[in-house]
């Protein structure tokens, strides 16, 4: 005769599933957490072979570094790529794919490889120079009435100003423009009654498009963001098309705060990471931070503690102590924190390239530190205001 089993009770076997289902979500969290925090969230160090009283600047992934005689190009992970001799008494300027060098009245346009594409004699002292994606731009001649000189890459004249700069003295200048066919300037004028700022657009070898009044206040930088041009100075961010006509609607108040860093994506705004500007001179000591985005985003954030500088990449907000970094994506509310995997305190942020990674230095000693992009397990205090 067959033996029947008993059968288990309905209730049994539910509770056996969910226990069963427990197990196996146990499995998977822990998992994630030891496996998906470490390829996340973790912070990854490289020391570079560069002391940082060295020329140090971002060059897309790759760092850049002039140690008084020669110009090298290093991974992020310190490895040199390249090396090329440029002489004493050297600058130099890069955007993320090409590199301008000048030494007395010579200049160089460099490749991401270190080849030179153009090199020349331009017959005056370069005071200094600017690179964009088509053009390059050098200043040269005496600090008053000087003489701009635009070429493309490989050297062609595509060029030449000097008028408009009679009596004034150029500060800066840029080029922007789906193509960067554009190109802005600064100049100061010092002789008057009172000092002004004019700002003056081109379209490269065709036309002046515009010149602008921007009075006393210091106009330290230019950003080209949506067919726009953002003029910061110390107390407005003015807004201006590309021939150089105010858009007055877009203004807004920046007095007392410095701006930190930026960064402007292919499609939609830019975001301008701002700190308070007795904060941020000389030596860094940062409590608060602002951001800037389009017409509608502006907010201020309280820092968990005392920074030596901070960063905006990913539309993520990160901000380095002598120890710890934070981090706060625009929705948050609070910081997160991270501990520096550094043996010193870290002194300056000098950085940031563009794959998501910083430099920092620790006095005389120069890191590159990997940026977390999850959640991490310790959260700081730092409160959005």
């Amino acid at each position: 005769m067959q033996r029947v089993k008993p059968r288990m009770s309905r209730a049994k076997a539910f509770a056996v599933l969910i226990g069963i289902l427990a197990v196996i979500g146990g499995l998977i969290w822990g998992g994630i957490a030891i496996f998906g925090n470490q390829s996340v969230t973790g912070i990854s160090v490289s020391q570079l072979p560069c002391p940082s009283s060295d020329t140090i600047k971002p060059f897309g992934n790759n760092v850049l570094y002039y140690d008084g005689m020669s110009l090298h190009c290093m991974s992020a992970t310190g490895a040199v790529l390249w090396t090329f001799q440029l002489g004493a008494d050297a600058g130099y300027d890069c955007d993320t794919k090409h590199i301008v060098a000048w030494v007395g009245s010579t200049v160089y346009v460099l490749d991401q490889s270190g080849n030179s594409s153009y090199n020349d004699n331009l017959g005056e002292e370069i005071q200094f120079a600017r690179i964009g994606n088509q053009y390059m731009g050098a200043v040269v001649g005496e600090t008053s009435s000087p003489r701009l000189l635009v070429k493309d890459l490989t050297g062609a004249h595509m060029d030449e100003e000097a008028d408009a700069y009679n009596h004034l003295i150029i500060l800066d200048l840029g080029f922007y423009g789906p193509n960067g066919e554009y190109m802005w300037t600064l100049a100061l004028d010092v002789f008057g009654t009172a000092a002004n700022t004019t700002l003056n657009t081109f379209e490269v070898g065709k036309m002046n498009t515009g010149e602008v009044a921007l009075g006393e206040s210091i106009t330290y930088s230019v950003l080209y963001e949506n067919n726009m041009l953002r003029v910061i100075n110390t107390r407005t961010m003015l807004t201006f098309d590309y021939r150089g006509t105010e858009d007055t609607t877009a203004s807004v108040l920046v007095y007392g705060w410095q701006l930190l860093d930026h960064e402007i994506s292919e499609r939609g705004n830019a975001l301008m990471l701002f700190a308070p500007t007795s904060q941020s001179e000389n030596q860094y000591d940062l409590r608060e931070l602002r951001l800037i985005s389009g017409s509608s985003f502006d907010k201020r954030y309280s820092l968990p503690d005392t920074c030596i500088g901070a960063t905006v990449w990913n539309r993520t907000i990160y901000a380095v102590s002598s120890t710890q970094l934070f981090r706060a994506g625009m929705s948050d509310r609070r910081f997160t924190t991270y501990n520096l995997p550094l043996q010193y305190e870290a002194t300056r942020l000098l950085g940031t390239l563009t794959d998501g990674r910083i430099i920092v230095s620790c006095d005389e000693d120069v890191y590159v530190l990997t940026l977390p992009h999850g959640t991490a397990l310790n959260t700081g205090g730092g409160t959005e205001n």
